[in-house]
Parts: C-alpha cells; structure tokens; sequence
C-alpha cells in the first residue's frame, strides 16, 4: 500500500514539474512515506532524518517531508523532533500536496493529518494524477479499499489509516483501463481487508469478474485478504476467471486458537483449515502464502508449537513472518507476558529454517513442469536470461532468453533454488509481446 501511495505522491509532483533524481544531494524536494506497522521502520524514519540534516545545512532551500502512518500517528511530534522537517501529511492528505508545497515556498511549517469524509474517500484517486503519468510498468498496484475495520489487538492501520471504505468500482475499472493502456499487465489489487470489497451494491467477486473482462489484463492478484472474509464463491473464481492467477496470500498470523482470540482474529485453526481447502480442492496447485507472527505475548511454547504444525501442515509457498512488536495504541501492547528478544529471535529462527526446506521441497517438485512466466526484465548478474514470476508467483530466471519486459513466455523449470527456479524457454518466441 505504501509503495501505491509513492507511486501516487510521484504522479501528483509530476503535474507540479518535479522530476525524479537519483541523489538526495541533488533534490529541491525530499518525501519520506513511512510505516508504522513495525517498531523498527519507526525508529528508520527519525534516523534518516538525522542523516539528511546535513543536506539541508547544505541546501536551506530543500524541502522535506514525511508522510504516510508515522506522520498519521505522530503529527506534530514529528516537527518538534526534527525540526529540519517542514511538512507533515497523513493517509488521506498526499492529493493536497501541490497546496501544502505552496505554503512551505512561503516559509509555513505545514502539518495536515486531517481524515475526509467518508463519501469523499470512497473515489479517493482523483482521475487527474493520470493526466501526464509516466512510471506504469508490466506490474501495478491498485487500490481498491482503504483502511480497516477488523481491529486486530496488534495492528495499527485502523488508527493510521481510519475506517474501512470502499472505492467505487466505476472509478477502479477506469485506473484499470488507463493502466492496462500504459502496458501495464499484470494489476494486483490492495486493501487492509481487500475480499470485504463492496460499494454501489458490487461486492469483490464481482468486482473480480468485472476486471476479468478487461482487454489485454493477463494477470490478476489481490492482497491481502482476510479468512472471515474468504468462501467458497471467491475459490470458485480462482477457475472461472481465466487472468485470475492461481495464488493466494491468506494471512494466519497464529496457529494457536487461544492466541488467535488474543489477536482478535475470530476464526480458529479448524475454519482456516477449512478456507485452505476451498481452494486446493479446486486446484490442487494453487501457490499460498501467509502471514505469521512469533513471540506473541503470552504464546507458550506449546501454542509456538502448535503454528510450527500448521506450517508443516498446510506447507505454505510463501510466509511473510515476524517477531512480535508492540505498537503504541493496540491492545497487545498492554498484554502482560512479553516474551524476551531473545525467545522471539529464537522461535523466529526455527519457523525459517523450517519453511526454508518446505520451499525447496516444492520447488524442486516443480522441476520438468511447463511454466507461464511474465517477464519483468534482464538478470541483474547473469547474462542472456531473464527474469520474471509464474501465475503461481514463483521467481524464474529463463536461460538464454532475449525476450522483453511485458512478454509472456511458456518455459521449463529446469532446476530450483530455495527461493527462486531456472528455466529454459520452450519457445524463442513469447506467447504473447
């Protein structure tokens, strides 16, 4: 969501004829769009803004500033820290950018984290930032839902980012075309709680369907979902919509009942079991992806246990995972029982080395298949190959391969890695260019 919102920040700066640099050193302009979901990217944010000190000492007349859910949850508290910061926006506030880079040209220290209104969210990409775009590549980010009503006692984003509200899809169906029309051809769709999509009485699958019928899209993801909200109507499009890829990310977080109440979660190891096999009965080799947390507070050994079974288990393709972090204002963080840095390091390091080998398994499994891949460009050490993702989302390197960013190509997995695949091209010439 982060980088959607960069993506936005730079299309708006576009209109106001700023260009991007590839030094610090050289910029009149300097945005730094944070997150807060970690403890760690938090303190990130101030200790980067120690180091640009000296470029403004350099340079009085460059600007700085720092926006996304740092700047929502701190405001003011960011300015009277580092006083080299001259504005300070929140979530709902990076559309008024050309206003508030007006009023710091006039010497106004500038903090806007100020929440619209409801309706005026729900159409929250204003058709003019794609007025004179020029970044769209072969893979986009698409926003569609904004915020989050399900108040895990973990997470921030209802407080840095508000309420759930959801785009209307006429407005998604534009940015799609003008996406698709740029080259774009594959469009993953974001939201906090992306499968409670509804508005103007379309609901996600059929938002899904309506994307689906859209020429030239060839690929479609979302992320990231959430198990209450998966059935079986939306496993039931994952075979009926043919740009609909075969992968799914559906975050688990826990595999502990007691700790999955804790984390407000409201479904149980036996449901998510359930909501796995939805979709593998469909599609036996669909790829899923998950979230987890280790070292929650209070987790036994005996509950870390019980997440480790469900890896081994359910056998993801992918796991985002981490090590607990309180965050100021969520109900965790007032949970007695935290466990040590040094117990979560060391639960942490046994859920990776565990899925580390599951991947390899799999991987090595795919070996001899027959593979689409979308081409996202050259090798960035090995010459003549190329590099791109399967419907599956698995990372290919394709051998001998002159194909170009935006191509689909049909290859055959030929050797496999822990985190990634090798390919030959079955064909020199792609699917479709």
């Amino acid at each position: 969501m982060n980088e959607y919102d960069t993506e936005k920040m730079l299309e708006v700066l576009r209109l106001e004829n700023y260009a991007l640099t590839e030094s610090q050193a050289e910029a009149d302009l300097i945005i730094l769009n944070t997150c807060s979901i970690r403890e760690k990217a938090e303190n990130k944010v101030y200790s980067e803004l120690g180091r640009l000190r000296k470029l403004k000492s350099a340079n009085p007349n460059l600007k700085i500033g720092v926006g996304g859910c740092v700047a929502q949850q701190e405001g003011e508290a960011i300015i009277r820290r580092a006083t080299n910061v001259d504005f300070v926006f929140g979530t709902d506030n990076l559309f008024e950018l050309p206003k508030m880079l007006n009023k710091v040209q006039k010497g106004e220290k500038i903090i806007i984290t100020k929440r619209h209104a409801r309706q005026k969210v729900r159409n929250f990409i204003p058709d003019y930032t794609f007025q004179q775009t020029q970044r769209f590549g072969v893979k986009a980010h698409l926003a569609i839902t904004k915020g989050c009503n399900n108040h895990c006692s973990f997470c921030v984003v209802p407080t840095t980012r508000g309420v759930e509200v959801s785009r209307e899809p006429e407005n998604i169906i534009t940015e799609a075309r003008r996406l698709i029309s740029a080259g774009t051809r594959e469009i993953c769709l974001l939201g906090q709680n992306v499968n409670s999509y509804k508005a103007n009485g379309v609901d996600f699958v059929e938002l899904l369907q309506r994307l689906d019928k859209l020429e030239n899209l060839k690929r479609l993801r979302f992320i990231s979902p959430h198990p209450k909200d998966f059935h079986a109507e939306l496993s039931d499009a994952f075979v009926n919509l043919p740009s609909l890829c075969e992968q799914m990310h559906l975050p688990l977080q826990s595999g502990s009942d007691r700790i999955l109440r804790r984390m407000r979660r409201w479904y149980t190891m036996e449901t998510f079991y359930e909501k796995v096999g939805l979709l593998r009965d469909r599609l036996p080799e669909a790829t899923i992806s998950t979230d987890l947390i280790v070292g929650f507070p209070g987790e036994t050994e005996e509950e870390f246990e019980m997440t480790m079974e469900a890896v081994r288990k359910i056998r993801f393709d992918l796991i985002y995972s981490f090590k607990y972090s309180a965050r100021p204002g969520t109900r965790a963080a007032e949970y007695p029982e935290h466990l040590t840095e040094d117990e979560k390091s060391r639960r942490h390091k046994i859920l990776l080395e565990t899925q580390e080998k599951i991947v390899l398994e799999k991987n090595l499994a795919l070996v001899g298949s027959t593979q689409e891949v979308l081409i996202e460009g050259k090798h960035h050490r090995k010459n003549n190959t190329t590099t791109g993702r399967t419907r599956g989302y698995h990372p290919v390197a394709v051998k001998n391969s002159k194909t170009k960013a935006g191509d689909l190509l049909m290859v055959r997995i030929t050797g496999a890695l822990p985190n990634s695949l090798e390919a030959d091209a079955i064909s020199t010439s792609p699917v479709i260019n």
